[in-house]
């Protein structure tokens, strides 16, 4: 079981955890040089979910459209969905095992963001 499915268990998921799902997705696909436009949508969906004022998942206990939400279609949603559910997410479990685990632990060091992490791979892969 991994740490957030058990976290998931024991304490619910709020809107912080979300985003904070959603930018460690976009930090990992920038530094696999993916679209920019598909990191921008994790990004502001990290954002708006982050700073949005209801509880998400007070809104799908109550069958609330979460595309209410800025920058949130059906995708996001349905990954929201899937987050407050089970406390993880496929696509980000996916995103850190194609990069080596010191890549991603790299994204935690202060002053080092996605841009240089890559630039660093790439030097080094």
């Amino acid at each position: 079981m991994t740490r957030r499915a058990h976290r998931a268990e024991q304490m619910p998921i709020h809107n912080a955890d979300i985003a904070e799902i959603f930018n460690e997705i976009a930090d990992l696909l920038e530094i696999q040089g993916d679209n920019p436009f598909r990191v921008r949508a994790y990004r502001n969906a990290a954002r708006s979910v982050g700073e949005y004022a209801k509880n998400v998942r007070t809104m799908i206990a109550e069958g609330a459209d979460l595309k209410t939400i800025p920058a949130i279609g059906d995708d996001l949603a349905l990954k929201i969905r899937e987050i407050v559910a089970t406390g993880s997410c496929p696509l980000l479990a996916s995103l850190r095992a194609q990069l080596p685990s010191a890549v991603v632990a790299l994204l935690r060091v202060p002053g080092l963001g996605p841009k240089r992490v890559r630039q660093l791979y790439e030097q080094l892969h």
